[in-house]
């Protein structure tokens, strides 16, 4: 399953062809603008060896101010150029400039094995919770907030298709819409650019996993797990 990702530097590539669309996109907008701005910064910079970004924006949810954050981190294996390992984080939290609650946080991550690995996950997953991103603290995402979903219960990892930057930002446009975040999504450039992810990401990934359905020999997921 780790082939079906395309190399790091190919990754990164359509990751900033994302951060270019939301800068533009973005900048458009007062309220957003300033996420534009972290698009834009993230665009200029060089990853040789690691891609960091981060994002968030306000909005009324359940009729209560929130803030929605998004961040990605994608990690190069120096030897051959491949990812090493990858994960998307998506988190809801009541409150904005001082957080009350973290209402959800989901992650999506791609794993190799490692040597410290306690048990079997599968390679691609989605998980509820986990530690505090550096990106979080900045935005006043404390420990002790974090405690309160119990983030040092790692399991389940949940069996799950690979994400990109793309993608998690096209299923928070949905999640989490406004009047703004609605006309972005509905435009003919962000269609296109969700597209381009679905063919490079996750079409090889759901033709592996027939291929690997349809041999007799071939136990499905101790192919996924590693």
């Amino acid at each position: 399953m780790e082939t079906v990702l395309p190399p790091y530097n190919k990754l990164v590539k359509l990751e900033k062809e994302t951060l270019k669309l939301l800068y533009h996109y973005l900048c458009q907008w007062p309220i957003l603008s300033h996420a534009g701005g972290s698009a834009q910064q993230c665009w200029y910079e060089k990853h040789p060896t690691d891609f960091q970004f981060s994002i968030y924006w306000d909005i009324d949810y359940g009729n209560q101010e929130c803030r929605v954050f998004l961040g990605a981190e994608i990690h190069k294996a120096v030897a051959d150029g491949v990812v090493r390992n990858a994960s998307y984080c998506i988190c809801a939290v009541q409150g904005r400039q001082k957080p009350k609650r973290v209402l959800r946080k989901f992650h999506f991550d791609y794993v190799t094995a490692r040597r410290d690995q306690r048990a079997q996950h599968p390679r691609f997953h989605l998980q509820y919770c986990g530690g505090l991103p550096p990106a979080l603290s900045a935005i006043g995402v404390t420990d002790e907030l974090m405690k309160e979903l119990i983030p040092e219960v790692e399991g389940p990892r949940i069996f799950f298709g690979p994400m990109t930057l793309g993608l998690l930002m096209n299923m928070a446009f949905y999640e989490f819409p406004s009047d703004e975040t609605d006309a972005i999504r509905k435009t003919g450039e962000w269609r296109n650019l969700v597209r381009e992810n679905v063919m490079e990401i996750l079409v090889p990934y759901y033709k592996r996993c027939a291929e690997l359905g349809r041999q007799d020999k071939v136990y499905f997921f101790d192919e996924v797990y590693v």
